[in-house]
């Protein structure tokens, strides 16, 4: 079973929730939401990215991912699997909204390489930017 986890960007804010208020999701899209990571987490990274509800980013963030959500407005949570135990962790990094085929906002697989990247650093400072994931 894969453990999902959510970033933190500073003290007690956790980014996946911010933007799931931020964005307004509603209580249909959410549930879309938690039925994808609930099956994530069952079936692991390698069933899903072969089942198709996980997918690379182009350009160089070859570590970071998206979950495909398919929903009222297409969801695509990023996330990386975490550096110190890939086959068992993920890292929820920050969420995108695909339209006409572009990421919303336009900066996400960037702003989700720096999040990845500021975990690596964390690794050797012992400082934890992440907290078990939180259902929407």
């Amino acid at each position: 079973m894969l453990l999902l986890w959510d970033y933190l960007h500073g003290p007690g804010r956790n980014e996946m929730q911010e933007w799931a208020e931020g964005e307004r999701l509603g209580i249909r899209e959410r549930a879309q939401l938690n039925q994808k990571l609930d099956l994530l987490e069952r079936v692991g990274f390698d069933t899903a990215w072969s089942l198709g509800f996980v997918a690379g980013t182009a350009g160089d963030h070859s570590h970071v991912y998206k979950l495909i959500v398919k929903s009222q407005r297409m969801l695509r949570p990023m996330f990386c699997r975490w550096p110190v135990r890939m086959r068992d962790e993920v890292t929820l990094l920050c969420g995108a909204i695909e339209k006409d085929f572009k990421l919303h906002p336009a900066n996400a697989a960037s702003r989700a390489e720096e999040h990845r990247k500021q975990l690596v650093c964390d690794i050797s400072s012992g400082q934890e930017r992440r907290v078990p994931h939180e259902r929407f």
